[in-house]
């Protein structure tokens, strides 16, 4: 999903507990958590190119919409990504259901989807099918819980972990055997610690919407949380989205998405 209609959150808002240390005791691994690609190649290709590659990947869902290159992340994800749940978008693109958004980011999602079908293969079809709406991972010492949107509505309706209340957030937890609650589908990032459980959104890789054009993504290494921000060209991107076919009012909005993060 994509939340930049909206009024983006400020930098405060994700800087919260930006570099805090799990009490698990995992030792040494490193894991890169990423989220709402959209079918951005050169996002992908930005994050490659900043991190050696990780003993796992886990993946918050929404590989494809909204971008020009499914086929291509799909491609890279199914042979790379040991982890990863289901997205909004990845199921409606499998399932043909329609679209739960907001007005325009419906828009945006219906004018995209014929590219997104056009461009995948039966396998790459087959690979959305089977993701699973929630994972429980357990690496180490610690326990991971991977869920799209938020614990109690797997696809379709997000949380802002930065402004939700505690209350809220405890009754997001309840019945999770889990250390850490990674979340997504709002495309703006943070982390928050409530009692014993973090909650962390990594943001959007392919569609940032926090106020600023930088993709986003975590990572958790020998036990620390921190998000991190890439400065990358969307031009390329962008120019992919004029040869897709969609209408020049809907390729304009989208460039403003990748150019200013809202």
């Amino acid at each position: 999903m994509s939340q930049c209609a909206k009024q983006p959150i400020g930098l405060a808002h994700w800087f919260i507990g930006s570099l805090v240390h799990s009490e698990s005791g995992i030792g040494s691994l490193r894991i890169i958590i990423f989220s709402d690609l959209h079918a951005n190649l050169e996002a992908l290709g930005s994050l490659l190119s900043a991190e050696k590659k990780p003993d796992a990947y886990f993946f918050l869902g929404d590989v494809v919409g909204y971008g020009p290159d499914p086929g291509m992340c799909l491609s890279w994800m199914r042979s790379n990504v040991q982890y990863a749940v289901r997205g909004d978008h990845d199921h409606i693109t499998v399932n043909r259901a329609e679209f739960v958004l907001p007005a325009e980011e419906r828009e945006l999602a219906l004018a995209t989807r014929d590219h997104t079908l056009r461009q995948l293969r039966p396998a790459d079809l087959a690979y959305l099918a089977a993701m699973p709406t929630t994972l429980h991972v357990e690496l180490g010492n610690t326990k991971f819980f991977l869920v799209h949107a938020k614990p109690s509505n797997a696809l379709t309706s997000g949380i802002d972990i930065a402004t939700a209340s505690e209350n809220t957030l405890r009754a997001e937890k309840q019945g999770v055997d889990a250390d850490v609650i990674f979340v997504g589908h709002t495309h703006v990032p943070a982390i928050r610690r409530v009692d014993n459980t973090f909650f962390v959104n990594p943001g959007s890789l392919g569609q940032p919407c926090h106020g600023l054009p930088s993709a986003t993504y975590a990572v958790w290494d020998d036990g620390h949380l921190q998000i991190h921000h890439i400065d990358y060209d969307p031009q390329p991107t962008i120019r992919k989205l004029g040869l897709i076919g969609v209408d020049p009012d809907v390729q304009i909005r989208l460039a403003e998405i990748l150019e200013r993060g809202m």
